[in-house]
């Protein structure tokens, strides 16, 4: 897949005129403030009729030879003033450009123009208009919870700001939207500063002011993505109002699977009622009663299935199993937002991640996150990357990094065993079986996030068995290379249905 990334039309770091005005402005007010009682003998207040202006440029260099103090403190504010006009100056004026975005969409810019307007891709636009959206969507219904909110609130509260001392929970921003608001005008560009100057002196970026541009206007870390997926799964079934978002329940889903000869993880009909208790608690504490969902409860019995052979192989002892995740895009939610000129074409794989687990662990969410590049040719793994830091709360941040680059690992943390250019069996074809099943389950709902497991085939075959575990329908990359072109066509046609959409008051 492309491994292009989503650019502006406008360069990130500007450098024009404008900059060397700017520091000839500050230099002119410092010589105001400060050289009225260095030549004049009078106060910085008095007033400009008092003051003995030099002549010429030498008797400005004499007059400053002669106030050492003074020569030393012009000095240095010329340096700070240099310095604020070369370096910073750029990041002033990417932050300017993504306040008048947001005020653009607020202020009821049409999403088609903002591309000509304020000179935004459609990856930008797409992103910035559905930002701008949040403080609306916050009050409307969510397919899964009751507001769009309430799913902030509950999805958030696991995942913090990464800071390498203590990890505070996203959800506080979501509590109001006044909270909403201010994060967005002030704490992401503020994030976005310090994240982009602390990856420059890590050596991870060649330019701060290029990363803080990027952060804002063309987001490519997985946090931004997965809220932007987000938005984008609210806002088109709010539009379209699809059956095709019941899915995201499990059972749902599984029933459907079934119903249409999908292979999805087993159900066990039996017992109608579980007890689990634990071994040395008493006093009715430490048991669990599941009442089976097949016979009207809400707990879903599965059998544990494990990896096959090749795949633990890539694995340290006692891992748990570990699937693969497959984002998929399709455009079949377009004809319901009345978009009659589109056809429905089929769905996409857009980004491959398979998540190895960690030894020990009861699930692969506690893993690393090994990209496959090529999956619809190849089952090749490539590098590595984790995101453990994002869900460190409180004092687990302690020590932790405040951010890494994607692709940073080669090796297993538990084994030491290289995974890079190992093959993993079945990739490709499991892409080809997500696909599959997004078109036949769900052609209405834009991305979705399969979860594939490699289990041993039931034939004795060496080939896995491939399973859906479920499908996330606000799904994200899990940090794996994206096909951007196709992604940002995607966004781009459906934000500019939706907006359509809200401007008719349907």
């Amino acid at each position: 897949m492309a491994a292009r990334t989503p650019t502006t039309r406008r360069p990130l770091r500007s450098r024009g005129a404008g900059h060397w005005l700017a520091f000839t402005a500050l230099i002119a007010s410092l010589l105001v403030v400060l050289l009225p009682p260095a030549l004049g003998g009078g106060s910085a207040t008095a007033g400009v009729a008092s003051v003995r202006l030099p002549e010429s440029p030498g008797d400005l260099v004499a007059a400053l030879r002669e106030t050492p103090v003074l020569m030393a403190a012009a000095a240095v504010a010329g340096g700070v003033c240099l310095f604020c006009c070369v370096v910073c100056m750029p990041m002033l004026c990417i932050l300017l450009r993504y306040w008048r975005a947001l005020f653009f969409f607020w202020t009821g810019g049409l999403y088609a123009d903002a591309g000509p307007k304020l000179g935004l891709s459609k990856y930008s636009r797409a992103h910035l208009y559905s930002l701008a959206s949040v403080p609306w969507l916050m009050t409307q219904p969510h397919y899964r919870t009751g507001t769009f909110q309430e799913d902030m609130l509950t999805n958030l509260r696991n995942v913090v700001l990464p800071t390498g001392l203590f990890g505070v929970p996203l959800s506080v921003f979501a509590h109001s939207r006044v909270h909403t608001v201010l994060a967005v005008l002030v704490l992401l560009p503020s994030v976005a500063f310090v994240g982009a100057w602390w990856r420059k002196w890590h050596g991870l970026e060649d330019s701060a002011a290029e990363c803080f541009g990027r952060s804002l206007l063309a987001p490519t870390d997985w946090f931004q993505l997965w809220r932007l997926n987000c938005r984008l799964a609210s806002m088109t079934s709010l539009a379209t109002q699809s059956k095709d978002f019941e899915l995201e329940d499990k059972w749902v889903f599984i029933q459907n699977c079934l119903e249409k000869n999908i292979p999805v993880t087993p159900v066990m009909d039996w017992p109608v009622t579980l007890v689990a208790k634990d071994c040395l608690e008493e006093g009715g504490m430490g048991i669990h009663v599941l009442k089976n969902v097949l016979h009207g409860g809400r707990w879903i019995l599965q059998e544990k299935l494990d990896n096959c052979d090749a795949v633990k192989s890539l694995l340290p002892s006692e891992a748990p199993l570990s699937t693969m995740r497959v984002l998929t895009g399709s455009h079949g939610a377009l004809a319901d937002l009345g978009v009659a000129s589109v056809a429905r074409s089929k769905a996409h794989t857009l980004a491959t991640v398979w998540r190895a687990g960690r030894q020990g662990a009861s699930t692969d969410h506690n893993c690393i996150m090994v990209n496959v590049p090529n999956c619809k040719s190849s089952d090749v793994l490539g590098r590595s990357s984790t995101s453990a830091h994002w869900y460190a709360r409180g004092w687990k941040s302690l020590g932790m990094p405040v951010s890494t680059k994607d692709g940073s690992i080669t090796a297993h943390p538990d084994t030491g065993l290289d995974l890079e250019g190992k093959r993993l069996p079945g990739a490709s074809e499991a892409a080809e079986l997500c696909e599959r099943a997004h078109d036949m389950l769900m052609p209405g709902v834009p991305l979705a996030g399969w979860d594939v497991a490699f289990c041993p085939s039931k034939t004795g075959g060496t080939e896995p068995e491939l399973i859906l575990l479920e499908a996330n329908l606000s799904c994200n990359f899990f940090r794996g290379d994206i096909d951007w072109t196709s992604y940002a066509d995607l966004l781009d046609e459906h934000f500019l249905a939706i907006d359509a959409w809200r401007r008719s008051g349907r």
